[in-house]
C-alpha cells in the first residue's frame, strides 16, 4: 500500500487522537486555572514547570494527530513537519529537565516522579522522530508504531496531570501564604 493510501486508512484514527488530547488539554488547563493562586505560589515553581510540560504534551498530540490529517501531504508534507515538531519537543523537553535538574532549591511542593516523566517523554519525542524517519525512507507500518506511542504519551501525561493535581489538592502550601 502507498503512503497516500496508508494515512487515508488511519484518518479516523489521527481524528480521534486530536479530539481527545485537545479534551484532556482543556481539562488540564481548566483544573489548573482553577488552582492557580496555588499554582502560582513561589513554593509550586516546580508544579507549575511540570504543569507547563504536561499540557504540552497534551499539544504535542494534537500536532501529530494533525499533521497526519494534513490533505494530500504526501511523505514530505507529513514526514518533515512530523520530525520538526517532535525534535522540537525533544529540545523543550530537554530544557525543561536541565532546568528542573539544576534547580538546587528546597521547594516544599514537589510532585514526585517528575524527572521520570521528563525522561520518559523525552523517550517519546525521540521515537516520534524515529517514526518520522522510518515513513520517509518508505517503512510505511511505522505507522503502527504511533499506536504504541501515543497509548504510551497518553498514559504518562494523564499520569503527570493526576499527580500534578493531587499535588495541588494536598493543601501543602502553607495557609498564611495564600
Amino acid at each position: 500500500m502507498d503512503f497516500h493510501s496508508m494515512i487515508e486508512v488511519w484518518h479516523e484514527f489521527y481524528s480521534v487522537l486530536s479530539q481527545v488530547s485537545a479534551t484532556f488539554a482543556g481539562l488540564l488547563f481548566v483544573s489548573l486555572s482553577l488552582r492557580h493562586e496555588v499554582l502560582n505560589h513561589p513554593e509550586c515553581v516546580r508544579v507549575k514547570r511540570l504543569a507547563q510540560h504536561t499540557f504540552k504534551a497534551f499539544l504535542y498530540l494534537v500536532v501529530f494527530s494533525l499533521i497526519f490529517m494534513i490533505p494530500k501531504a504526501g511523505l514530505l508534507g507529513t514526514t518533515i513537519p512530523l520530525f520538526l515538531v517532535a525534535l522540537y519537543a525533544l529540545v523543550i523537553t530537554a530544557r525543561g529537565l536541565k532546568v528542573e535538574l539544576k534547580d538546587k532549591s528546597k521547594y516544599s511542593v514537589q510532585v514526585s516522579g517528575a524527572i521520570k516523566i521528563y525522561l520518559l517523554s523525552l523517550l517519546t519525542y525521540l521515537m516520534f522522530g524515529v517514526v518520522a524517519v522510518l515513513l520517509f525512507i518508505g517503512v510505511n507500518n511505522a505507522l503502527y508504531l504511533v499506536v504504541g506511542l501515543v497509548i504510551w504519551t497518553l498514559a504518562l501525561v494523564t499520569t503527570s496531570s493526576w499527580k500534578l493535581l493531587a499535588e495541588l489538592n494536598a493543601g501543602n502550601i502553607r495557609q498564611s501564604d495564600k
